[in-house]
């Protein structure tokens, strides 16, 4: 009978532990598992802590913070949400559901969030970084120089994050702050100088700062670090095309780019342009036709093919080029004054004359000379 009982204690006695663990128990012991790295197991405390205390809003919260941990966006969005209803007027909470909603296709949702946690706090400084990011991957680049900058405002450490650097340098450039995008981009290989990426971007920067050595020194290493990908060489091609005004230099460089990708727009684009310029216009189609192929959208590819055409007496093909080009951006000027020199080949006075109007009303630069051969037609 004895040992009948002892069986029972021992198989009740777990039970009668978990029931007598109180809510704050669990809360405590899901921090510490928490801080010791282990999110998944504070989760399975927090959850308890949950149960015995539906209120719990600190258990919410660190769940839901937990739960980004693993991933588990999702669930994080869910146990937030829970705490936001119990613990209004909380910066962190909304910081948290922002970083879930970021995950997820819900980008809208995460703005929000960000923005709610700043309204609370405006110094809250990760909030402006991930705004920073959201809007760095969707192409804005002017709201994402504003976030970052008062990302860097409100931060109470020093910024040693490579990728933030380089995001920052990245928008820079694209903003056409080039000496700032350059300091930002050393600034991040302070922190990891194995990033192809940031050599790129700072070739970029160099190469519009007409620092061409620097240039070519980080594309070299860009060249390095990725031996596979074509954009370091499309890059040298660039300093010797524009800066260096060696086409020659720069078709070579075009050319091992193309070796590696033989359909990349950008390469057969320039190795039109070079050709046009040594005036190896029949030579220049083919690569320009490829550019358009891959890139039905690059209208400066089909006011280079359109040239191409010009020059090599097609007139209809050149006009059909033109407009292409006019369909896609109706306020380029480099278009319509090549389909102004058609015209004027053609003698057709009326569209010659549309074209230097169209050009007026842009206030274009190539008015004066155009109408002038108009007038003598």
């Amino acid at each position: 009978m004895k040992l009948y009982i002892s069986l029972i204690n021992i198989l009740l006695f777990p039970a009668l532990v978990h029931s007598q663990t109180t809510a704050q128990e669990w809360y405590d012991k899901g921090v510490k598992l928490k801080g010791g790295k282990k999110a998944g197991e504070a989760i399975i405390a927090f959850k308890e802590a949950t149960k015995l205390k539906t209120g719990f809003k600190e258990a919410w919260y660190e769940m839901g913070w937990c739960q980004n941990d693993i991933k588990d966006y999702r669930g994080a969005i869910n146990s937030l949400n829970k705490a936001r209803a119990l613990w209004s007027g909380e910066a962190k909470i909304h910081f948290e559901l922002g970083y879930a909603f970021e995950k997820t296709p819900n980008i809208d949702s995460a703005i929000h969030h960000y923005n709610q946690a700043l309204q609370i706090s405006d110094t809250y400084s990760s909030a402006y970084k991930q705004l920073g990011v959201i809007y760095f991957n969707k192409n804005d680049h002017q709201a994402a120089i504003t976030n970052f900058l008062k990302y860097e405002e409100s931060a109470k450490n020093p910024i040693n994050d490579y990728l933030y650097w380089y995001r920052k340098g990245y928008v820079q450039n694209a903003l056409k702050q080039y000496e700032p995008a350059k300091w930002s981009l050393n600034k991040s290989l302070e922190f990891k100088t194995d990033y192809a990426s940031t050599y790129l971007e700072l070739g970029f920067a160099c190469k519009n700062l007409k620092l061409d050595d620097d240039a070519i020194a980080a594309y070299t290493k860009a060249m390095d670090l990725a031996p596979k990908s074509h954009i370091p060489l499309n890059g040298i091609g660039e300093v010797y095309r524009d800066n260096k005004k060696d086409m020659n230099e720069a078709m070579n460089w075009y050319k091992k780019a193309l070796a590696i990708n033989p359909d990349e727009r950008k390469a057969n684009f320039a190795m039109g342009f070079c050709l046009n310029n040594l005036t190896n216009h029949a030579e220049a189609i083919s690569y320009l036709q490829k550019a358009v192929r891959q890139e039905p959208t690059y209208t400066a590819a089909y006011v280079e093919l359109g040239y191409s055409q010009y020059k090599t007496g097609d007139s209809t093909a050149a006009l059909e080029s033109f407009n292409k080009a006019l369909s896609l951006n109706p306020k380029n000027e480099n278009a319509r004054y090549f389909a102004t020199l058609v015209y004027l080949g053609q003698s057709n006075k009326p569209m010659a004359q549309k074209m230097v109007d169209e050009l007026k009303d842009l206030n274009s630069r190539y008015v004066t000379e155009l109408q002038e051969r108009v007038d003598k037609l």
